[in-house]
């Protein structure tokens, strides 16, 4: 199950897609 804190880490809000990539996860 999803904590507060682990759904905010994990959230894709911010993003077009739910499979576009933010810039840190690029960098990998």
């Amino acid at each position: 199950m999803w904590s507060v804190t682990t759904r905010a880490q994990h959230s894709r809000a911010g993003l077009r897609y739910a499979s576009d990539v933010t810039d840190a996860e690029w960098g990998i």
